[in-house]
């Protein structure tokens, strides 16, 4: 018992780091440790419990809004741990409980423990602008205090956008992860009245759009970089981690984009098959690639709105794409370069095209910069 005390107080300290909760020591398999195995069985019939391939025993269970994983060298001990974790979640849930958090301190510790390790840097972003909109507002308000009153005020103070689309959705997710913790009664949220989302409309520059960007970029340090982004498709920051001295392969022509998309705490790589007359002009340029993407961002804005065209860096990743519908490039080779996780999201861009543009319009415009499957 001993050491199952180190084990909770150990975990009780990192609680804001933890994510799961990891291994706990193994009992042996007795005679005495099975019939507690049986005691626990018709206590907490737990059927989640699996035998991997490596005979291990692996035990998953939401416990308190989280996924926990445990492992054994057999069912009982793998039960056993099921519940002495879910014992662990009660203290540091009742530890929440206790604590009647100021609202700005839960949206940090929210933001912290469950998104800051887990989202891209865009997302990442986006949250944190929410964040400062909300503390801005309630600037001494109570976590539990909060109603929905109060939240409905709030949102009406801004008009239907897509920033209040995002107010909207990682408040409502703030709170329902404090509603199932515990902390409050009930999200009072869930009885805003919320508007209905904005279509998001994924559409690329026209063609003439793209002539008058590519005319006022002409000689200027944005020239390479803008390019890049139209021929390749990376998203805004993906920019700040491609290195030119290692992410390009000349013998296969590839490049390679560390994603912002994660997956268990790890950024996803993918490979963009790209051409020589590209990797040349990178090559060529390479202080153009060590411009900071938000001065990127705000000196073609100032280009769009000088020529009345909508801004947005983000449409040259979705300019990419229709282009290679008009270049005649298969649909899932796009979906891999842009790394889309289902084809249906690229073929969502083709909604918005221009038929009256052939192969001829885009090779015309970017020479031998886009990249043709053969």
């Amino acid at each position: 018992m001993d050491m199952l005390k180190g084990k909770i107080d150990k975990e009780d300290i990192n609680e804001k780091n933890q994510t799961s909760v990891g291994m706990l020591e193994a009992v042996k398999n007795s005679d005495a440790n099975n019939y507690v195995f049986q005691n626990l069985l018709e206590e907490d019939k737990v059927k989640n419990i699996i035998l991997r391939n490596d005979g291990l025993y692996m035990g998953r269970k939401q416990i308190n809004g989280k996924r926990v994983s445990v492992y054994a060298r057999t069912y009982a001990e793998c039960l056993k741990k099921l519940k002495q974790t879910r014992q662990i979640l009660k203290k540091i849930s009742q530890k929440h409980e206790d604590k009647d958090y100021m609202l700005y301190e839960w949206l940090a510790e929210w933001y912290e423990t469950y998104k800051m390790r887990f989202v891209s840097l865009d997302t990442s972003n986006k949250i944190n602008r929410v964040i400062r909109e909300i503390k801005n507002y309630f600037k001494n308000q109570t976590l539990k205090s909060l109603k929905t009153l109060d939240i409905q005020k709030f949102l009406n103070t801004y008009p239907t956008s897509r920033k209040k689309e995002f107010i909207t959705l990682y408040f409502n997710a703030c709170l329902q992860k404090a509603e199932d913790l515990n902390m409050i009664d009930k999200n009072p949220f869930k009885a805003v009245v919320k508007e209905k989302r904005l279509n998001n409309i994924r559409e690329g520059y026209s063609l003439e759009e793209q002539k008058t960007i590519l005319k006022e970029i002409k000689g200027t340090e944005l020239e390479p970089v803008i390019l890049f982004y139209l021929v390749t498709g990376i998203r805004k920051d993906e920019l700040k981690t491609f290195n030119i001295e290692t992410d390009i392969n000349e013998k296969t022509k590839t490049i390679k984009i560390k994603s912002e998309k994660k997956r268990d705490s790890k950024h996803l790589f993918r490979e963009i098959d790209v051409t020589e007359e590209l990797i040349a002009l990178v090559k060529n340029n390479k202080e153009s690639f060590k411009l900071d993407t938000n001065y990127i961002y705000r000196e073609l804005k100032k280009i769009l709105d000088k020529n009345k065209i909508k801004s947005g860096l983000h449409r040259l990743r979705h300019t990419f794409a229709t282009n290679h519908f008009y270049l005649g490039t298969p649909v899932k080779m796009v979906s891999a370069w842009l790394g889309h996780e289902t084809v249906e999201l690229t073929q969502n861009i083709y909604t918005h095209i221009d038929r009256s543009i052939t192969k001829s319009d885009v090779l015309a415009l970017y020479a031998n910069l886009y990249f043709l499957p053969k």
